[in-house]
C-alpha cells in the first residue's frame, strides 16, 4: 500500500509539474501582453504612468516566483496524499525514522530538568513529588498529541505551532506562541550551559589529577619550566577556571552543532545523549545501593517526614516538574523531520508515548535515587553534593555531554522565532485575493502559503480596468528561496553566532540551576506545554473535558508557580 501510495504521489506530481509549465507559459504571455498594453497607454498619456499596475521588477523575479510556485504545488500535491504538508527535503525522501525520532524527542525532553528533580523533591516532599512528576508526564504526552493532531488536521496550519495559533486566535495566538517558545527555549539554553559550567571542569580535573577541588596554582607554578610540570600545571589551571573552560567547550563543540539547519543530522548524536543519561541513572542507582565508604547515604528523618510530608517549597518547585517534560518547542521540528513514508499522527502518538515514557523513567530514577541518598539536603544540581569519586566524576562528564548534544534542539527553535519576527512573518497569516479573470495565476499565491515571502494583490489601472497580473514583491534577500524560517548562509552564520554568544555569556554569570528551572518552567513552560494547546483545542475542535483539565492545571502552575518562583529568585539574589 505504501509503494502504491508513493507511485500515485509521483504520478500526481509529474502531472502537476506539466500543468505548471503550461501555467508558467501562459503567465509569461499575460505579462508580455500587459506590458505592451501599458506601454501603449503610457505613450498616449505619460502623466498616467505612475498609476499603471506594476508587473514585476524584472523577468528574473518572475522566474523566481514561478519556480517557487512549482515547488509549492509539489508540496500541495504531496499533502493531498495525507502524508504531510511537507518540506523540500521530505520530498527528496530524506528524514528520520520512527526510532530516530523517538531518540530526538527523548533527547529534547531529558536534560537539565531531570537533574534538578532531586532538589525539587527535597523541597516539596517525597510522594507528592512523585505524583506530580507522573501527572505532568502524562499531561505533556497528551499535549504533544493535541498540537500535532491539530496542526495536521487544520487547513492552513503549515506544520507550524505559530500558524496554528494564528488560525485559532489571530495575531494574539501567534504572538503568544512566538513569545512563549522563545522564552522557554532561551531558558533551556541558559540552563544547559549552567550544568556544563558547574560539572565539566571539576569532573575532568578530579579524574586527571585526583582529589578535591583546590585553589588554582600561581602563574609562576602554572608556567614553570620544570620537566613535566609545565603541561600538567597549565592544564590544571585551565580546568580550574570554569567560566573560561565553559566558553571554550561551547565554542568548539556546541557552536558547530548549532550551525546546522535542522534536526535530521542530530539523530546519531541523540542516541549518544540518551545512552549517557541511562549511564548516569545507573551510576546514581549504583552509588545508592553500594553506599561507597559507608557514609554517602544520609539517615534522614522519619518515614512520614521522608515520604508523606508536604513541604513549603511545593508551589515554587512546580516549575521544575513541568520543565522536566516540556518539548512542545521542538515538537514540530521533530515531526517535520520524519521521513514522509512514516509521517502521520498515528506514528507521532507512538513516538510521543515512547519518548515521554523513557524520559519519565529516567527522570524518576535520577530524582528519587538522589533524594533517597541525601533526603532533605538534596540540591538542584545533584552532583555538587556527592563526594568526589571516579563514578561521580564520570557521571558529571556524561551529563555535560548530554547537555552539549541537547543544546541545539531548543537553539533551533529560538533562532527560528527570531527569524519569523525579523522577517515580519509573525504578523499575519491572511491570504490575498486574485483577479477572477486570471485563475491560472492563483497558483502563485501558493508561494506565500508555503513561506516564500512574496505578497500579492490585485490592482486597478487608471483606465478603470482590472490589471492582468498580480503585483509581486520580490523575496527578502536574507531568506533562502522558498523559505520563511531559514536565512541565507551569511545571515544564518551571523545570527547563530550572536545567539550562541549571548546565551553562553549569560549562563556563565547566571545564578543557581534551581532558580532558572523553577522560573522558566512556570513562566513559559506551563504556557507552551499546557495552556496554549488546551486553548487551541477548545477553539478549533470545541469543548472537551481533557482540554479544560489541562487548561486549569496549566493556569494554576503558570500563575501561582511563577509568583513563588520569582519570590525565591529574589530571595536567593539578596542572600550573600
Amino acid at each position: 500500500l505504501d509503494q502504491q501510495s508513493l507511485m500515485n504521489h509521483h504520478n500526481i506530481t509529474a502531472k502537476e509539474e506539466g500543468e505548471n509549465i503550461k501555467r508558467q507559459q501562459r503567465n509569461h504571455n499575460i505579462i508580455q501582453k500587459s506590458e505592451t498594453k501599458h506601454k501603449g497607454r503610457e505613450s498616449l498619456d505619460p502623466s498616467k504612468k505612475k498609476g499603471t499596475s506594476l508587473i514585476c521588477k524584472n523577468m528574473a523575479e518572475h522566474d523566481t516566483l514561478t519556480a517557487t510556485s512549482t515547488n509549492a504545488a509539489r508540496r500541495l500535491s504531496f499533502s493531498s496524499t495525507g502524508q504531510s504538508n511537507g518540506r523540500d527535503n521530505a520530498l527528496e525522501g530524506h528524514g528520520s525514522s520512527v526510532g530516530e525520532a523517538i531518540f530526538n524527542v527523548t533527547n529534547g525532553i531529558v536534560g537539565a530538568g531531570a537533574i534538578g528533580l532531586g532538589g525539587a523533591i527535597a523541597s516539596s516532599g517525597g510522594l507528592i513529588s512523585v505524583f506530580f512528576i507522573i501527572v505532568f508526564a502524562v499531561m505533556n504526552k497528551l499535549s504533544l498529541d493535541i498540537i500535532i493532531t491539530l496542526t495536521v488536521q487544520t487547513e492552513g496550519a503549515k506544520g507550524s505551532y505559530e500558524q496554528l495559533g494564528w488560525i485559532a486566535y489571530g495575531f494574539a495566538g501567534k504572538a503568544a506562541v512566538l513569545l512563549s517558545k522563545s522564552l522557554y527555549s532561551f531558558g533551556c539554553l541558559v540552563a544547559y550551559i549552567i550544568v556544563i559550567r558547574d560539572n565539566f571542569g571539576s569532573g575532568t580535573r578530579n579524574l586527571i589529577f585526583g582529589g578535591d577541588t583546590h585553589s588554582p596554582p600561581s602563574e609562576f607554578d602554572a608556567w614553570s619550566l620544570s620537566t613535566g610540570e609545565q603541561h600538567i600545571s597549565a592544564l590544571e589551571l585551565f580546568l580550574e577556571h570554569d567560566g573560561f573552560l565553559t566558553f571554550v567547550l561551547s565554542a568548539t563543540i556546541i557552536l558547530p552543532l548549532c550551525l546546522l539547519r535542522d534536526m535530521t543530522p542530530l539523530a546519531r548524536f541523540s542516541v549518544v545523549s540518551v545512552l549517557s543519561m541511562v549511564a548516569i541513572v545507573l551510576i546514581v542507582i549504583g552509588i545508592y545501593v553500594m553506599n561507597p565508604g559507608g557514609d554517602t547515604r544520609e539517615a534522614g528523618g522519619t518515614i512520614f517526614e521522608k515520604w508523606f510530608e508536604v513541604r513549603s517549597g511545593l508551589l515554587e518547585s512546580l516549575g521544575t516538574f513541568v520543565f522536566a517534560f516540556v518539548s512542545q518547542n521542538t515538537a514540530h521540528l521533530a515531526y517535520e523531520s520524519l521521513d514522509p513514508a512514516v509521517r502521520s499522527v498515528k506514528s507521532w502518538k507512538l513516538i510521543s508515548l515512547c519518548a515521554v515514557s523513557i524520559s519519565a523513567m529516567v527522570s524518576l530514577s535520577v530524582g528519587v535515587c538522589v533524594y533517597m541518598t541525601f533526603w532533605e539536603h538534596t540540591e538542584s544540581d545533584i552532583f555538587q553534593i556527592y563526594p568526589s569519586s571516579n563514578a561521580i566524576d564520570a557521571a558529571k562528564i556524561l551529563l555535560c555531554i548530554t547537555m552539549m548534544l541537547t543544546f541545539p534542539l531548543p537553539f533551533f527553535t529560538t533562532r527560528e522565532m527570531i527569524i519569523l519576527v525579523l522577517s515580519g512573518n509573525g504578523r499575519s497569516g491572511e491570504e490575498m485575493s486574485v483577479d477572477e479573470e486570471t485563475p491560472d495565476l492563483k497558483i502563485s499565491l501558493l508561494a506565500e502559503e508555503f513561506g516564500s515571502g512574496e505578497e500579492a494583490i490585485t490592482e486597478t489601472d487608471p483606465f478603470g480596468e482590472e490589471a492582468d497580473v498580480i503585483v509581486v514583491e520580490s523575496q527578502k534577500s536574507w531568506l533562502l528561496p522558498g523559505e520563511e524560517r531559514q536565512l541565507s548562509l551569511p545571515f544564518h552564520v551571523l545570527l547563530t553566532i550572536l545567539l550562541w554568544a549571548t546565551t553562553t555569556v549569560l549562563a556563565i554569570v547566571a545564578p543557581s540551576l534551581g532558580d532558572v528551572l523553577d522560573l522558566v518552567g512556570c513562566a513559559s513552560g506551563a504556557v507552551i506545554a499546557l495552556i496554549l494547546p488546551a486553548l487551541f483545542s477548545l477553539k478549533l475542535t470545541g469543548y472537551s473535558h481533557l482540554a479544560a483539565f489541562i487548561l486549569t492545571i496549566g493556569g494554576v502552575v503558570g500563575v501561582i508557580g511563577t509568583f513563588f518562583s520569582v519570590k525565591k529568585l529574589v530571595t536567593d539574589l539578596e542572600t550573600p
